[in-house]
């Protein structure tokens, strides 16, 4: 009942409808369903997204660590733990086949890819002193933490040694029998070829970028002249050096097998500062070499 008021004259009742609300539709309530459930789906996926990145982070750091610790070949993308392997690795033909391609690619002169040879040389030695520093401390980490504490019978879990395939990118049992089934897969045969051929493309910018580096180019500078610029440098440079390699070496890039690489064009940028790009064609004449 509603009550209706004009000048001069009491309410005057009036008899109307009561207003109704109106009921959601069918159409309403599935659109709603709808939202609710996108929105948690796109938490959900959120969550995800952030949980990899985590695991991608942590992954990065162990792998990090880890590569302190092992010798390597940039050039080549050789790792190993043991000494004698890397020895063996920067005497062996699959080296010199790599130094002799970033060669023709790049047109570099002997005094260049000598330095480049010396610098693995002298990243191996440096990975030798931090291993021995580092002896002591493994022992005592070893003696204070069991990998396998807390493990029972019932967990089922056992240490395991593994062998990994670069080519593959995958771990195979440390058993006869597994590594042969391997070696005789399609797949291995495939990658292996595919492998071989990244590698020498990745090589080129792996020593054009570690020549790009303020740091290297001075030691090269050096090394033209006949002395040794490993000798005396400061572990802030020989940090930063490492960091560069190791972030070069995770790239990719496409060169055509048959085709020399032109590292003044603007195509191709090496370097985020040009002033840090070495003209191995300029003014010198000792650096490049002319094919006949």
């Amino acid at each position: 009942t509603l009550f209706r008021s004009t000048p001069g004259d009491k309410p005057v009742e009036t008899v109307g409808k009561k207003a109704k609300l109106a009921k959601p539709t069918a159409n309403a309530t599935n659109a709603n369903n709808k939202k609710v459930g996108k929105e948690a789906v796109n938490e959900e996926e959120e969550e995800k997204r952030k949980l990899e990145a985590r695991r991608e982070k942590q992954r990065r750091r162990r792998e990090k660590n880890s590569e302190k610790m092992a010798f390597t070949c940039s050039f080549c993308k050789f790792r190993t733990f043991e000494e004698k392997d890397i020895e063996v690795h920067l005497e062996s033909t699959t080296h010199q086949e790599t130094l002799d391609h970033i060669q023709k690619q790049t047109k570099f002169d002997k005094v260049v890819m000598e330095f480049l040879h010396e610098c693995m040389v002298n990243k191996f030695k440096k990975t030798s002193m931090r291993k021995v520093q580092s002896t002591q401390n493994e022992a005592a980490k070893a003696a204070e933490k069991n990998l396998l504490e807390g493990v029972t019978d019932e967990d089922h879990m056992i240490k395991v040694e593994t062998v990994h395939c670069s080519a593959c990118n995958t771990y195979v049992p440390a058993l006869y029998s597994s590594v042969q089934q391997h070696l005789k897969s399609p797949d291995h045969a495939k990658s292996r070829v595919a492998y071989k051929e990244q590698i020498k493309r990745e090589s080129v910018l792996t020593a054009t970028s570690i020549l790009n580096n303020p740091i290297v180019k001075a030691r090269y500078e050096q090394f033209a002249k006949g002395e040794n610029p490993f000798e005396n440098v400061e572990p802030s440079q020989e940090s930063a050096v490492e960091t560069n390699e190791a972030e070069q070496t995770t790239e990719q890039i496409n060169f055509t097998e048959d085709t020399a690489v032109d590292f003044t064009e603007d195509t191709v940028d090496f370097s985020e500062d040009p002033t840090d790009q070495i003209d191995f064609t300029a003014d010198t004449d000792y650096v490049t070499t002319e094919e006949n």
